[in-house]
Formats: C-alpha cells, sequence, structure tokens
C-alpha cells in the first residue's frame, strides 16, 4: 500500500491518456497516489460514442451506475483530495456533488476553460435586462447550491475568475494558475524545437466524426459533403500562395479513427497539436481551444468558415468564430471563395495587442511562468500539511 495521500478524479465524461497529460497528473503522481472516477457510463452513456479512445491505465476505474460509483467513493475519499469536474447543471448531477461535498475530503473545482464563449446578439435595452436577469439567476443558484459547491476552484485567465465568481459562493476561494493549453506550453523546452516550413489545421472532427451534438440531441447543421471538399479546396489555395503544405492535427477526441476521407493525402497528426503549432508558421482553425497555442508560441492565426456558417445556419459556431476573430484579430476566410495570393499573405500579420490580452483573459492568471502541477503542490497539496 502506498504512503501518499490520495487524490481522486472525478470525470463526467471519457478519460483518456490525453486528459492523463493535459491535467498533469504523471507529475502530481510522483506526490500523490492518483486515481481517477469516469462516471460517463452512469451519467451519460449516448455520449461515449463521441469518443474513439480512452485510457487504459489502471488507475481509472469506469462505473456503469452512480450507486456502485457512491459506494466505491465512500470507501477510498477519506482524507483524500478530490478534483471535482463535475458541475451540478442538473437533479442527478447535484447529487453527485452533494456525495464530493459530503467526504470527509479537500474538494478542489476548475474553471480553466482556454476559450472565447458565444455570446448574445441582442442588443440596448434588451441586452442589459437579459444581463440583469442572469445576475438574479446566478446569485440565487450559486446560493442554493453553495452545499454542494467546491471550496477551492483553480482558475485560468481573468474571464476564467468571473465565471468562478459568478458561479460560486464568496466563500469559495480562487486558486490562480493556467488553462491546461498554456501550462504544457509553460513545460515545454522550446529550445528543441524544430521550425517546418508548413501551416496546421486544428480539427474538432466538424462535421465529419459525432461531437458534442450527442449531449444535447441536436443534428449537425452542415454534413461533411458542404464541407470537406471546400476546405481541401482553401487548403490547396494557402499551400500555393504560401508554398507550405497544410498538416492536420487530430482533435483528441478522435484519434485512432481515420481521416483520410475527409482530408486525403494530408498528413493527419495525433497527440502533437501542441509540438505541431511550435514548429509551423501558420495555425488554421474554426473554433478550437487549442488556438491558444498560436497565441502562446505567438503564431499567425486565420479562421475558417462556410457560406452556411456566415448565413447562420448554426448561429453557435458563426458565434464562437466571429468571438475568436474579434479576440484575437485573426482574419476570417469563408472556404466557397477564391482569394489572392496577397489577400492570404495579409492575413498572416500578428495584432499583439489583441494576442496579449487574450493569453491575460483566457490563458493564465500568473506572473510568475509556475505550471499547474506546481501550483497545486504549493497553493494547494502543500498548504494542507
Amino acid at each position: 500500500m502506498s504512503d501518499k495521500r490520495k487524490l481522486i478524479v472525478v470525470w463526467p465524461y471519457r478519460f483518456r491518456d490525453f486528459d492523463w497529460q493535459r491535467f498533469e497528473l504523471e507529475f502530481l503522481s510522483e506526490h500523490l497516489e492518483v486515481h481517477v472516477h469516469e462516471l460517463i457510463d452512469a451519467l451519460t452513456p449516448e455520449f461515449a460514442a463521441a469518443y474513439a479512445n480512452q485510457s487504459d491505465s489502471v488507475r481509472v476505474t469506469r462505473f456503469s451506475s452512480l450507486k456502485q460509483w457512491r459506494s466505491e467513493f465512500k470507501k477510498v475519499s477519506k482524507d483524500a483530495i478530490v478534483f471535482s469536474h463535475v458541475r451540478p447543471t442538473d437533479f442527478q448531477l447535484v447529487r453527485v456533488c452533494r456525495t464530493i461535498s459530503r467526504s470527509t475530503t479537500l474538494v478542489v473545482g476548475f474553471v480553466v476553460g482556454g476559450a472565447v464563449v458565444p455570446s448574445s446578439s441582442d442588443g440596448g435595452k434588451l441586452r442589459v435586462l437579459v444581463t440583469y436577469l442572469k445576475n438574479i439567476y446566478h446569485f440565487g443558484r450559486r446560493n442554493l447550491l453553495r452545499f454542494c459547491l467546491p471550496k477551492l476552484v483553480v482558475g485560468g485567465g481573468s474571464e476564467s475568475c468571473l465565471l468562478i465568481k459568478r458561479d460560486f459562493p464568496r466563500a469559495s476561494k480562487m486558486v490562480l494558475a493556467n488553462s491546461s493549453d498554456y501550462s504544457q506550453f509553460l513545460r515545454r523546452n522550446r529550445d528543441k524545437v524544430i521550425e517546418e516550413n508548413a501551416a496546421v489545421y486544428l480539427d474538432t472532427g466538424f462535421p465529419g466524426f459525432p461531437r458534442d451534438e450527442l449531449l444535447t440531441g441536436k443534428s449537425e447543421k452542415i454534413s461533411a459533403e458542404n464541407w470537406y471538399p471546400n476546405l481541401s479546396k482553401f487548403f490547396s489555395q494557402v499551400e500555393n500562395s504560401l508554398n507550405m503544405r497544410v498538416d492536420i492535427a487530430v482533435h483528441p477526441k478522435h484519434v485512432g479513427r481515420d481521416h483520410g476521407a475527409f482530408f486525403g493525402d494530408r498528413r493527419s497528426l495525433s497527440g502533437q497539436t501542441d509540438s505541431m503549432v511550435a514548429a509551423r508558421e501558420l495555425v488554421i482553425a474554426t473554433n478550437s481551444t487549442a488556438i491558444s497555442y498560436a497565441i502562446s508560441y505567438n503564431k499567425p492565426l486565420i479562421l475558417v468558415w462556410s457560406d452556411l456558417i456566415e448565413s447562420g445556419i448554426d448561429p453557435r459556431k458563426r458565434s464562437f468564430i466571429l468571438n475568436f476573430s474579434l479576440a484575437t484579430g485573426a482574419t476570417i476566410f469563408n472556404i466557397d471563395r477564391q482569394y489572392s495570393e496577397q489577400e492570404i499573405r495579409a492575413a498572416l500579420v500578428i495584432d499583439h495587442e489583441k494576442y496579449a490580452s487574450y493569453k491575460q483573459k483566457y490563458l493564465t492568471s500568473r506572473t510568475d511562468n509556475k505550471p499547474n502541477y506546481q501550483v497545486i503542490l504549493e497553493e494547494i497539496v502543500n498548504a494542507q500539511d
């Protein structure tokens, strides 16, 4: 038996080796006995189809029912630290959070999104009214649910800190940290990066693979046939204009799936998004938290959409892409149109002021360049000793 203190990670989705790495559990496991409790099969089994892979680590336990999980959690949670990634958004999840909060443990929540969010298109007095009503709602909600919310919450970026203040009681203490992507950037040895004359497309699996729409039951508004052929033509425009190839960074959910039908002979690489962005001269994206790597490594960024997205057939996706453009200064290209070499080259100019603002808002609340595992060890784990 290990004499280390237990760390239990309660995860409501499919847990992958990618998650082990992004939460820096390999570093924390040097000091803590790490256990992962995966609850997707008990909470949202229909969402499992969005994942092509899962961790085979013996430290990950999967539960098919909440009854089974509660029994195990009560056995192992005494004197443990719990990292809870469960938010009380419905009655079942409230019960899960209550089970966690009632244990004799230190419970830590996380709000480190690292990306912009869609915004309302309402303006004027209506927007003021909506904001007022939302403030009332969140005030009531955080106080009503305070019995099951963590007393410590890790946040990265000023926008995440605002969300913590909105969603958690005043008694909850904030631990200032970084987004997961930015923390990985801080840990990278940039002296070993070998530059390549290439661009990278940050694939999200849209619209070829099952994605988060499985949770809402909504169908994808744009088909693969309406997206990939013209996306490939746009990549060819970039390649011909800039004399560089375009590689594909596979989304972590879809590692193991065949991307050839969508991207043809272009290289599709898995588990290398950070290193690909670090080495490439240009980043292409729709909406992705991995855009944070473009900001971190100070790489030119261009965004893409189509006639259907621009027309508003999917308002949420349109809003995401627009907000990424506003926040970063990146130009949006419509893949259903043709562009000159001059137009593409003009989009490679970086708005350094907006990049700096993006970093402060969405990527980090630190000034000391400490990665998240170091912050957690110093300000949470060792602070309890």
